[in-house]
């Protein structure tokens, strides 16, 4: 049930993702369809001044209309998911080029300024498109421009004639930079967007990695993690010939501390052992919650002495606590088994041998150490 909820929720996941980037694209062709609506308002006024023939604008107003049509269709319908690039950003980069220089063709004397919509183009392509797609439409753009500069090279130009068709002008290389600039914003809104999306999952991940490597009670390693961890130790002891010992605690009377003061306390005492052991012990030292109120110590690097003195230091830490904040009269002890690794033996068979110690430690009144 577990595998098939995570399935769904994934799934759920990925389909609103895809519901997002579908809008987005519509959006888009949205925003390429004004844009193209701006261009025809220009080339409408370049007709009124008798610069380029009336059907020049009509033209390109019912060509960006149909293209826009096209893809905003496609995009709604979800067509274009199953195409091998589903954003279509290279079809209409490669339409928009189509656009401009059918303009330049067929009304030369305003090419400069009208060339000008190919940096649009291509600032649009550099916001989606990768950069083997970028290349391939910068290829293609370089291509039909010098096409267009050979058949027309004797009627290009910029129109100056009057005022007006200067200020027309002006106001068109305004216009096409602002799309520019406006595409830039994006571009960097992006970006910003991106960065925070990838730290958002970086500390989603670390979230992760606590929850799957750490007790949720005690913050403290998990069973699992401490499994993961001696073999680790015993692979690098069989390595280094460098040996470590380990210890197992038992909290003394625990289910006094449940029944007497109720579960809440028994959680803080678990919480407390774990502060109080951490704080104790270094640095390289590796402690969790193997189960219930039983713990684990591994010392990397650690004679049996050496051991026995940090196991009575956790003792010593104990007695000097002060419990009357969980619970009046609670005093908490632990006994512990201490095994010092033995070259080529099995995990299961250093547990065992820490365990023994530690049903020993218990015999023998609590509140102690014993090595096996």
């Amino acid at each position: 049930m577990a595998a098939l909820e995570e399935s769904l929720g994934a799934a759920l996941r990925a389909k609103g993702a895809e519901l997002r980037d579908q809008r987005l694209r519509g959006a888009w062709t949205l925003a390429a369809a004004a844009s193209y609506a701006v261009d025809a308002a220009f080339l409408a006024a370049f007709a009124a001044l008798g610069t380029v023939p009336a059907a020049v604008p009509v033209a390109y107003a019912a060509g960006g209309l149909l293209l826009s049509a096209l893809f905003y269709l496609v995009a709604r319908r979800g067509w274009n998911l199953k195409l091998r690039e589903p954003g279509m950003v290279a079809g209409q980069c490669v339409a928009g080029l189509a656009m401009q220089l059918a303009v330049v063709w067929t009304a030369p004397q305003i090419f400069f300024p009208y060339i000008a919509n190919l940096f649009i183009v291509f600032a649009f392509a550099m916001v989606w498109l990768s950069v083997r797609a970028s290349l391939a439409v910068w290829l293609a753009g370089c291509a039909g421009t010098g096409a267009v500069l050979l058949g027309v090279s004797e009627s290009i130009g910029v129109p100056h004639a009057t005022p007006a068709e200067t200020i027309l002008v002006w106001l068109f290389f305004s216009a096409a930079l602002g799309r520019c600039v406006f595409l830039s914003v994006q571009a960097a809104g992006m970006r910003v967007r991106l960065a925070e999306s990838r730290e958002k999952l970086a500390r989603s991940l670390e979230q992760i990695q606590e929850l799957v490597s750490h007790d949720e009670l005690t913050k403290a390693l998990n069973r699992r993690t401490l499994m993961a961890r001696l073999d680790e130790e015993r692979r690098r002891t069989e390595r280094t010939g460098e040996g470590f010992c380990l210890a197992l605690f038992d909290l003394d009377d625990f289910k006094r501390v449940n029944d007497q003061h109720g579960h809440a306390a028994g959680d803080e005492v678990l919480r407390r052992f774990t502060a109080i052991v951490h704080a104790t012990i270094r640095d390289t030292d590796i402690f969790g919650r193997y189960g219930g109120e039983e713990f684990m110590l591994l010392l990397p690097a650690t004679a049996p002495q050496s051991a026995l003195g940090a196991l009575d230091r956790v003792h010593q830490a104990l007695r000097l606590a002060d419990w009357s904040a969980v619970g009046a009269g609670i005093t908490v002890t632990t006994s512990a088994g201490l095994a010092e690794y033995r070259k080529g033996e099995p995990a299961a068979e250093l547990l065992r041998r820490a365990d023994q110690a530690l049903y020993r430690a218990k015999n023998d009144g609590r509140n102690c150490t014993r090595l096996a």
